[in-house]
């Protein structure tokens, strides 16, 4: 399984399932109450969108990681990140201990995860797309009107 993992099949598959599901679902082909068929029409959805001022949140995270970096103990911090460090080296000791014991010291979870990257590097997600799955689904279960539809639905993206 931990070579499916690495190779990103199980998240392919995954991916490959749900595009099906999204184009049965589009296509009428699955019923889901409320969703695509049956739905009140009468019922009004105005939704409140919550607006974030991201700079505000940036700057006060900033604040509270100065505030509590200032406070701890910096030298048993840096002791159990070199620890951790070490332990990552050697494949000897319990990293989840150790990482529990650095944020119970008040180090940062950017801190832990350094702590390791220096020794393993830093993990690179691949992008792999599933292609065809959709519109496979959609073909299947729509007459030649939604094929049609289909094809002129992709002429305007």
């Amino acid at each position: 399984m931990t070579e499916a993992i690495i190779s990103g099949m199980p998240k392919m598959r995954i991916e490959e399932s749900a595009a099906r599901r999204q184009a049965k679902l589009d296509s009428g082909a699955e019923v889901q109450v409320g969703v695509n068929k049956y739905q009140n029409k009468d019922l009004e959805q105005n939704f409140e969108v919550r607006k974030i001022d991201n700079v505000d949140v940036r700057e006060k995270q900033i604040k509270r990681l100065q505030d509590i970096k200032s406070t701890r103990d910096t030298k048993a911090v840096e002791a159990i990140l070199d620890a951790i460090t070490e332990s990552a080296k050697s494949g000897k000791g319990n990293l989840l201990d150790l990482a529990v014991k650095a944020a119970e010291l008040r180090a940062t979870v950017g801190e832990i995860s350094m702590a390791i990257e220096k020794v393993s590097g830093r993990h690179v997600a691949t992008d792999t797309i599933v292609r065809g799955a959709y519109s496979k689904e959609s073909m299947e279960n729509t007459n030649e009107q939604g094929k049609h539809d289909y094809s002129d639905a992709l002429k305007n993206v």
